[in-house]
């Protein structure tokens, strides 16, 4: 901005200066914005001028180099006139002289009244294009503070308690200024700096509080340090916990320079005061989040409610909970503790374990879905862990399902066993409590119906040997779940053992199994079901075993497609397909479409490679690395028909039935002649 020191500097053709050279200092660095001239036989009219504003400096040519008191009196009244304008100040023009004198009484009233008063010996053609000047660096000046305040929006943060803002903000002034910066306070230290030197550059000016508040007389000797101070806690001045920026740079801080500190110093200080606030809000003591996770530990939801006080009370008003612990590994816990509270804090209950020095505990509310919301999002907390455990090696992610917060406890020892199985998992995260299986999430009841139904033929009505009915279940499971030649090697048989044997139990139940997916998937299912400890009836017997008489009375064997319908009645289903395809949803070579072709060409890889254009080594490929993602060995080893946490290939292939529709699957037509249809 154009200053009355600008003019005595940059315009040596004025030939300005200060009437008083102890006015330099004072008031070098008032802002001129016009500059009027009049000659002495117009003051009487200048008197009465309204023109004259704020900024204006007021010049009249003298006709001699000594005034007349005349003149004198009427220069006096101008003076006063132009300090009630707040002028910039009064220059005394003497065309080749200097004013050799001027009165006393004249220089005190200017003087009491702040008025600077300068003489110039040059003609008053020189002042002509002074105007023109100041409105070009008037410009210049916009211009450079609009880019400056452009590039100080730019660094505002998303959020002002970000910890990196103030440090943003700082090495961007110092690049603006080309000057050192330092942020600090007594009690917390060194908040931001830039560039890495400023703490030992600032430290004697910080600690003394020394700064230059004006800028230097001209002539100041090279290499004079110019230094600010502003405090960014006004409210509280002097005190311990006081922020302060200071900043030192070898030019010398002009107006636009000084505006650009006072705004940075602004934004700064409310950066510091929302860090402050975030940090008390965000570090409601751990003991009282520690003991509301113990209350409901202990079943107290009530008390849990009375005692937690944090920001996100409501965070315990809510029916369902499920509870994430992180397990840190060898890294410091405090680290990822406090990262945990501050980006979950309003969303859920973050609390250290105090019996296990590397894990942490996160109640997750779970809130019914609002349709009319799609903002809604249960899963957001989820998805931070996630991400959170993918981007810090040695990190671990245990999940409990869902539970009543009553039963929270249960919900925390899920928990904790998934985070044991969590580093065998391929993305060190694992889902505590939920079925490996499809068998057990049915009905059970009318499951072992529709299962007692399918097998009757091999399992009530067997019409050979008991030996034969045996040796026959036994190859089920793995027969059904590879190609004859794979399966073969797991059971230690030829593989035309396997091919025979298949041919005999699909001509007994009247169905498909070497031909057929559908087939193959539902009678793995049937068998997983006859499994189960049939606790419905109040028994717990497996297949092999008879019925007791107090067992309540059959029911009808539903179809498929109804037992499908019984068992997604209350999503537990699609909850459960969701999370197990989870692993191969997340690849990136797209493991789930190669599933379910695979499936559908009846485990086939050539026929699968044919479908998708791809090399059969490929198709190998994906459904051996799908298959370790899910947890599916496809190693072929042999698996008994009572081993219910054994993950087969109908597991796999329901999980996908019931999320996508693929492979199709429907209730089994049996072959009323005891043989697979032709082809």
């Amino acid at each position: 901005m154009p200053t009355l020191e600008y003019l005595i500097n940059d315009s040596p053709r004025l030939r300005l200066r200060f009437l008083q050279p102890g006015h330099g200092p004072r008031f070098g660095t008032t802002r001129v914005t016009e500059v009027v001239v009049r000659p002495v036989s117009d003051l009487p009219h200048a008197l009465t001028d309204s023109s004259i504003e704020n900024g204006t400096l007021f010049l009249v040519p003298l006709d001699s180099p000594q005034p007349s008191r005349a003149t004198d009196r009427t220069i006096e009244h101008l003076i006063r006139l132009l300090a009630r304008r707040k002028a910039a100040g009064l220059v005394l023009g003497t065309h080749g002289h200097s004013l050799q004198t001027f009165p006393e009484t004249t220089l005190a009233v200017a003087n009491s009244l702040g008025l600077p008063l300068l003489t110039t010996s040059a003609d008053t053609a020189a002042w002509a294009r002074v105007n023109e000047e100041l409105r070009l660096r008037r410009a210049e000046f916009a211009e450079r503070q609009v880019g400056h305040l452009d590039g100080l929006l730019n660094r505002l943060p998303t959020r002002l308690a970000d910890p990196t803002a103030m440090r943003r903000i700082a090495d961007w002034l110092s690049v603006a200024l080309d000057a050192e910066v330092l942020v600090t306070s007594a009690r917390r230290g060194v908040l931001a700096a830039a560039p890495d030197s400023a703490p030992a550059a600032l430290a004697h000016a910080v600690i003394t509080g020394t700064h230059t508040a004006t800028a230097p007389a001209p002539g100041a000797p090279a290499g004079t340090m110019h230094t600010r101070i502003v405090s960014l806690s006004p409210g509280s001045p002097g005190a311990d916990d006081e922020a302060r920026l200071a900043i030192t740079s070898p030019n010398a801080f002009d107006t636009a320079a000084a505006a650009l500190i006072q705004h940075a110093a602004k934004l700064l200080g409310l950066c510091d005061q929302a860090r402050r606030e975030h940090q008390a809000k965000a570090e409601t003591p751990r003991s009282v989040r520690h003991a509301a996770f113990q209350l409901l530990m202990r079943g107290e939801t009530v008390l849990a409610q009375v005692v937690y006080t944090g920001a996100a009370q409501a965070l315990l008003d809510t029916d369902t909970a499920r509870v994430f612990v992180v397990d840190t590994g060898p890294q410091d816990r405090e680290a990822t503790l406090r990262w945990c509270e501050t980006t979950l804090a309003e969303q859920a209950l973050v609390a250290p374990c105090p019996g296990k020095p590397k894990h942490i505990l996160v109640l997750d509310p779970v809130t019914p879905v609002n349709p009319l919301d799609p903002t809604h999002d249960n899963d957001r907390v989820e998805t931070v862990l996630r991400d959170m455990i993918a981007a810090r090696q040695g990190h671990l992610l245990g999940q409990s399902r869902p539970h009543r917060l009553p039963e929270i406890a249960n919900g925390y020892r899920e928990a904790l066993t998934a985070v044991a199985d969590a580093a065998m998992t391929p993305h060190r995260i694992s889902l505590g409590g939920s079925e490996t299986k499809f068998a057990p999430l049915l009905p059970r009841r009318e499951a072992r119906a529709w299962a007692a139904d399918l097998m009757a033929p091999l399992l009530d009505a067997f019409p050979g040997r008991g030996d034969e009915q045996k040796m026959l279940l036994e190859t089920l499971p793995t027969a059904l779940s590879f190609k004859a030649t794979e399966a073969a090697g797991g059971l230690g048989v030829h593989r035309n053992t396997v091919t025979q044997r298949l041919n005999r139990a699909g001509k007994i139940l009247s169905l498909d199994l070497r031909g057929s997916a559908n087939d193959r998937i539902l009678v793995l299912l049937a068998l997983d079901i006859l499994a189960l400890p049939n606790t419905d009836d109040g028994t717990d017997s497996g297949m092999a075993e008879g019925t007791d008489d107090n067992a309540p009375p059959p029911i009808a064997a539903p179809d498929f497609a109804a037992l499908m319908m019984r068992g997604a009645a209350d999503g537990a289903v699609k909850s459960w397909a969701q999370e197990r395809l989870r692993p191969v949803q997340a690849d990136q070579r797209d493991l789930v479409e190669t599933l379910c072709v695979w499936l559908e060409h009846n485990l086939s890889t050539k026929q699968a490679a044919r479908a998708l254009a791809l090399s059969e080594a490929t198709i190998r490929n994906h459904t051996r690395d799908a298959a370790a993602l899910l947890g599916m060995d496809f190693s072929t080893k042999m698996v008994g028909v009572h081993d219910t946490d054994v993950v087969t290939v109908a597991d796999i292939a329901l999980a996908l039935h019931v999320l996508l529709g693929r492979p199709a699957l429907t209730q089994p037509i049996r072959h009323g002649n005891g043989n697979p249809p032709a082809g």
